[in-house]
């Protein structure tokens, strides 16, 4: 996708690239055209003086002055051409034509011709020829100039405008550069703060931008707002519903025992109300290591050891040890519940099965790379591919890995990870292998 500085540039080199070449199209024929007008009044001139030089010879017979004749028309193939044809038939012709003839119909006395024609060594001239009457003397005078010079001269400036012209259009695409660079520049501060936002260290934007974005950034903060409020309330929605179970559940508890019923289907109720406690447990358990945070990014530094901490509580009894490589302290741009439920349920497995030690690793790269490992006596390899399915338990008396890893395996799912089981070599119990994706960086 092209950016907007790009298209605009795009539009404006186009707009200016029309604009430019009918400037210069009409620039050059305006000047082709004062110039050919220049090289007419010029054959006017001429003309006037060559008939002026035009008189009777002694013996009758018509004749040219000429020392009243330029000079230019003396030099052979100058580029300016002239011949005067009487009545009587006989032509007068420049020395400049050399061996060349000018072809021309006789005019009347009054009448002027304007026309181009080849002249000598194929130039290009512009002929005016003009019928007239000096006392009874009536001739027909042809004056031509090459436009060769004047065509060059066109060229040039034809050239010297579009480059100048091209310089114009180069220089209006850097300044319109430079102008939406600091246009777009205002905009660093609210990208920035779009950037907390998603990292969770910031609820909104304060920084609206420009006239033109504040419909945008104040709809952004509208929906912030939103998500956070429905996002809480069902936070503790769910959190209240666990609790208000919670007691029911342990009552129930007390009553199958005092029910008069065969032990077969004591042992069953007693099962699946555990089983819900269990359930109730957990939601509480996760209310408890989410905290209130909404829409924030994962930081293993800051909060990998608050569930190491929640974990110890949780297990103080057990006096386990556990024990967390290096941590990075960037933010990792993947949903900070998601991560702390995932890790909440794999430390809490490796908790309940381990017996003196928990290993937990984690690599920030490409993906974000986690290992939770135990000392534990571990699962049979037989049992590995067929535990991550939900309600697959197999410790029922440990709380057992099943429900903890069906969660794991969801999230894992939701991220287009990849989740993998296997006997930690180290420790000798069960190591759960975890690789998210990560986001690629915007442009």
């Amino acid at each position: 996708m092209q950016s907007l500085e790009r298209r605009l540039g795009i539009g404006l080199a186009v707009i200016l690239g029309i604009a430019f070449s009918l400037i210069l199209l009409a620039s050059v024929a305006a000047i082709r055209s004062l110039s050919e007008a220049y090289a007419v009044t010029r054959l006017e001139h001429d003309a006037e003086a060559l008939a002026g030089t035009v008189a009777p010879s002694p013996r009758g017979s018509a004749r040219m002055r000429e020392g009243r004749i330029s000079p230019i028309y003396r030099q052979p193939l100058s580029g300016h051409y002239f011949t005067v044809r009487f009545d009587s038939g006989t032509d007068l012709r420049s020395r400049s034509l050399w061996d060349e003839v000018l072809e021309f119909d006789t005019l009347a006395p009054g009448e002027i011709v304007l026309s181009r024609q080849r002249g000598p060594g194929d130039q290009e001239l512009l002929v005016r020829t003009a019928g007239y009457q000096r006392g009874e003397q009536r001739f027909t005078l042809v004056v031509a100039e090459d436009l060769a010079p004047l065509a060059r001269q066109i060229r040039q400036f034809q050239w010297s405008a579009a480059l100048l012209l091209l310089t114009a259009l180069v220089g209006a695409l850097l300044v319109q550069r430079v102008v939406l660079r600091r246009a777009f520049g205002s905009l660093d501060t609210l990208r920035s703060e779009i950037h907390e936002v998603s990292a969770g260290t910031r609820e909104h934007l304060e920084t609206l931008g420009p006239r033109e974005v504040r419909p945008l950034t104040s709809e952004i903060n509208r929906l912030l707002l939103q998500l956070q409020q429905r996002l809480r309330r069902s936070r503790e929605s769910l959190a209240n519903l666990a609790h208000a179970l919670k007691a029911p559940l342990a009552r129930l508890l007390q009553d199958v025992d005092t029910l008069a019923i065969d032990s077969q289907t004591h042992t069953r109720l007693q099962r699946d109300l555990r089983q819900i406690s269990v359930l109730v447990d957990h939601e509480l358990r996760r209310g408890r290591l989410a905290g209130n945070s909404v829409g924030q990014y994962f930081v293993p530094a800051r909060d990998i050891p608050e569930l190491v901490a929640a974990m110890q509580q949780l297990y103080r009894d057990r006096a386990l040890q556990i024990q967390v490589g290096t941590l990075a302290s960037t933010a990792v741009a993947i949903d900070r519940q998601d991560l702390v439920e995932l890790l909440g349920n794999l430390l809490d497995n490796a908790c309940k099965h381990a017996r003196t030690r928990v290993q937990l690793d984690v690599d920030v790269d490409t993906a974000l790379q986690l290992r939770v490992a135990d000392d534990g006596p571990g699962i049979p390899a037989s049992e590995l591919d067929s535990l991550p399915a939900r309600g697959k338990r197999l410790d029922e008396r440990a709380g057992g890995h099943g429900l903890g890893l069906s969660i794991v395996q969801d999230i894992v799912n939701d991220h287009r990870g990849a989740l993998r089981l296997a006997r930690c070599d180290v420790l000798g119990g069960l190591a759960v292998e975890v690789s998210l994706p990560l986001p690629a960086a915007p442009d």
